[in-house]
C-alpha cells in the first residue's frame, strides 16, 4: 500500500474523480469537502501528501496552507488552481507549497507530482529519525556518516530495516564499517535487548565450526532469539558452508522450536561471483542474499573523508577527555589525496593517533599518508601500531589477553607500546 493522500475540494465530482484515480494507484485516500475539517486529521508525523483546492468557501486553500505548515513546515502540500490563476499559485509556492496543478491537468501529471511529493516526505521523515538517533547519544560515537549518494542510500535502507528481523548480507572492502553496520542493525532490531553473537569465519576450521554448532552452551545456541553475525562468511570452509546452510534451513539445532536467529553476514568479496566460480555454496548464498547492502570504499566518496575524520577526532577526544586538535590546511589536503586502502578503519586509527599523541604527532608520525611509495620501515611501523591498537581496543586494555592474541612476551609488548605511545588505560572504555 502506498502512502496516504488527503484531498480537499468542495466540489464532490472533482473529489470523487481524483480520489478514484489515486485509489486505483494504491494510495490511501481521504476525501474532505472542508479544509477546516481536514486540518484536524494530521500531525507532524503524517507520512503522506496533501492536495488542496485554493478557491473554497469557509477556510480557503491559502489559509489552509498556512495552518498546515504551522503543524509541519515540511509537509508536502499540492495546491489546485484554476486556469489563468497563476499568480495565486506562485504566492502559494512562496508560502511553502510543494507544487501546484493548474486545472485541467492530466492523470499522468497528477501521479508524477504526487509520487515525487511522497518520495520527498519519506526522506524527510527518515532524516528526522536519524537526527533523533544521533542527538540521543550522550557523547559522539560510531555513526554511519557521509553525504555521498551511496551512503544516503545505505542509511535509507538501514532505516527501512529498522525493527525487522530480516537476514542481511554486508559486502565491502576491509575497513568499510561492516561490523559497525551489523551492530547498528542489531541495536535497532527486536533483539536489541540481547547481545549480538559474532563468529569470525576466517578463524574457523570445518571441525571447529561443527563443534560450535553442537555445543549446547556455545555461541550458536547463545544467538537463539538474538542476532548472529557471521564475519567474513566467504572464508568459511566449503563443507562448513554446506553444514551451515542445512542448519539454517532445518533449524534442527535450535533448542526451542519457533525461536528465531537474525542472521547478518559479511564478506569482502562478491558472493555471487564466488558462487559462479564454485567457491561458495549455492544454498547458503540463497539464504544470506535476502537483503544485500554494499558499503562503498572511502576513495569513491572523498568528500566524506574530512567529515568522518573529524567525527573520529571528536569521539576519541571525548572518550579520553582530551581537547580535540584542529587540522591544518595541509593535513586536510593530505587526507583527501590518500587512497585509504584500509578505508574507515585506517582513517579511525590515524584520528586516534592524532588525538592521543597530541603535539608529538607531527614529530613522531608526520602525516605522510599521501606518499604513493612509503618505505618498508613506514609500512611496518604503521602495521605494528594498527595491530597493537586494534588488539588493545578489542580487549579493553587487558594486556594478558593482548599478549595471548599476539603471541608476545610481556616485556616485548611493553616495549612496543612505549615505542608507539600507547597506554592501556586509554583503551579501558574502548568501543
Amino acid at each position: 500500500m502506498k502512502p496516504p493522500v488527503i484531498f480537499i475540494d468542495d466540489e464532490k465530482p472533482v473529489r470523487d474523480s481524483l480520489g478514484q484515480t489515486l485509489e486505483l494507484e494504491d494510495y490511501q485516500v481521504q476525501l474532505f469537502a472542508s479544509a477546516r475539517q481536514a486540518l484536524s486529521t494530521f500531525d507532524n508525523q503524517f507520512p503522506g501528501v496533501i492536495i488542496s483546492d485554493i478557491n473554497m468557501p469557509g477556510m480557503d486553500g491559502m489559509t489552509f496552507l498556512k495552518q498546515a505548515l504551522l503543524i509541519d513546515d515540511e509537509l508536502p502540500v499540492i495546491m489546485l488552481t484554476g486556469h489563468g490563476d497563476i499568480s495565486t499559485a506562485v504566492d502559494a509556492m512562496r508560502l511553502g507549497a510543494y507544487d501546484f496543478l493548474e486545472k485541467p491537468f492530466s492523470t499522468e501529471h497528477l501521479l508524477d507530482v504526487v509520487k515525487r511529493a511522497c518520495d520527498k516526505r519519506e526522506l524527510v521523515l527518515e532524516n528526522r529519525e536519524l537526527k533523533r538517533e544521533l542527538e540521543s547519544q550522550s557523547s559522539p560515537g560510531p555513526r554511519i556518516l557521509g553525504n555521498n549518494l551511496a551512503m544516503k542510500q545505505l542509511r535509507r535502507r538501514l532505516y527501512q530495516l529498522k525493527d525487522h528481523g530480516q537476514s542481511v548480507l554486508l559486502q565491502g572492502e576491509t575497513g568499510t564499517g561492516k561490523r559497525m553496520v551489523a551492530q547498528f542493525l542489531h541495536d535497532h532490531s527486536p533483539y536489541q535487548h540481547l547481545q549480538m553473537i559474532t563468529l569470525k569465519c576466517q578463524d574457523l576450521t570445518e571441525h571447529q565450526f561443527e563443534e560450535i554448532l553442537n555445543d549446547q552452551d556455545g555461541k550458536w545456541h547463545a544467538a537463539t532469539g538474538s542476532t548472529l553475525y557471521l564475519e567474513n562468511i566467504d572464508q568459511l570452509p566449503m563443507a562448513a558452508q554446506q553444514r551451515l546452510a542445512m542448519t539454517l534451513q532445518t533449524q534442527s539445532i535450535q533448542p526451542h522450536p519457533g525461536d528465531q536467529v537474525r542472521l547478518i553476514a559479511s564478506s569482502e568479496r562478491n558472493l555471487e561471483s564466488l558462487v559462479q566460480q564454485q567457491q561458495f555454496d549455492t544454498e547458503l548464498f540463497a539464504i544470506v542474499q535476502d537483503c544485500i547492502l554494499t558499503l562503498p570504499p572511502l576513495r569513491t566518496r572523498r568528500d566524506d573523508i574530512e567529515l568522518i575524520f573529524q567525527n573520529f577526532i571528536r569521539t576519541t577526544a571525548s572518550r579520553y577527555n582530551i581537547e580535540a586538535p584542529m587540522l591544518s590546511t595541509e593535513q586536510k589536503e593530505k587526507l583527501q589525496d590518500h587512497d585509504w586502502p584500509g578505508n574507515v578503519r585506517e582513517l579511525r586509527n590515524l584520528a586516534e593517533r592524532l588525538v592521543l599523541l597530541g603535539d608529538q604527532f607531527d614529530k613522531q608520525h608526520p602525516l605522510k599518508i599521501d606518499s604513493p611509495h612509503p618505505t618498508l620501515a613506514e609500512k611496518v611501523h604503521q602495521f605494528e601500531f594498527t595491530l597493537l591498537s586494534d588488539a588493545l581496543r578489542r580487549h579493553h586494555g587487558r594486556l594478558k589477553d593482548v599478549q595471548s592474541e599476539l603471541g608476545l612476551a610481556r616485556k616485548t609488548l611493553y616495549d612496543k607500546m612505549k615505542k608507539h605511545g600507547l597506554d592501556k588505560q586509554d583503551f579501558k572504555d574502548a568501543l
